[in-house]
């Protein structure tokens, strides 16, 4: 736990002692068990399944308008979609999704710094040491996960804590929107702890290891903004 409060520490015992499998094997379980509730939790919630089902109407309805689909095919697409959209199948999804992503997530972000140290901190890593890095420092995604499933069941609507709060209806057209929901406070304060414990296994200064961190991290969600906009635009006809 005191990777919330000292995470320098932390890694600097990391550094000095043999590779520990249980410091990234447990943070993916703590990782796995948080999603799977928020799972159950958010698609309780009568208010998110509603904003699903409004915005597959939507883009539907765009589609019609755009002349790409007659209101019949549209229709018939619409309950095809709500075979997978209700709650209890989203649930199921959801879950399973959460449980392989949190392993994914802690062998990639681990892969990320590892790559990362030897491109540009010209440092020699020992993998299995930033795994442990990545695990450990994944905690604070952890905690990420369980204050957003909080601000969606006290707002009735999916909610993170991003910029995108300050939006009254999100568009996933829209960039400015997109930005703004990628300006989480957990995922910098995620990015802050990772260069902390790169730097600590590399050497390098923290801020060399931040401007590194955040400037992959920076560049990677441009680009996912981009195409997320663009696709979605697509398949609205917009």
């Amino acid at each position: 736990m005191n990777i919330f409060v000292t995470p320098g520490e932390v890694f600097e015992e990391v550094k000095g002692r043999p590779p520990v499998t249980a410091n990234w094997l447990a943070p993916a379980l703590i990782l796995a068990l948080v999603g799977v509730i928020s799972a159950l939790v958010v698609y309780s919630q009568p208010g998110v399944i509603q904003a699903i089902h409004e915005q597959q109407t939507r883009a539907f309805d765009q589609q019609v308008s755009a002349g790409k689909m007659t209101r019949e095919q549209a229709d018939q697409a619409m309950a095809a979609a709500e075979k997978f959209s209700g709650p209890g199948m989203l649930k199921v999804l959801v879950s399973f999704g959460a449980v392989f992503g949190s392993f994914i997530r802690v062998f990639w972000w681990a892969f990320i710094l590892w790559l990362l140290g030897i491109v540009f901190l010209k440092a020699r890593l020992n993998y299995l040491k930033v795994l442990e890095v990545a695990g450990l420092a994944l905690m604070i995604g952890a905690l990420g996960a369980v204050v957003t499933m909080l601000l969606t069941v006290i707002l009735g609507r999916p909610a993170a804590p991003s910029l995108a709060l300050l939006i009254g209806q999100f568009d996933p057209k829209n960039k400015l929107h997109l930005l703004l929901g990628v300006a989480n406070l957990f995922t910098f304060w995620l990015l802050g702890v990772l260069a902390c414990g790169l730097a600590r296994l590399s050497g390098a200064a923290f801020a060399r290891s931040l401007a590194v961190v955040g400037g992959c991290w920076l560049a990677w969600q441009l680009f996912l903004v981009f195409v997320v906009a663009s696709l979605t635009g697509l398949m609205t006809g917009k």
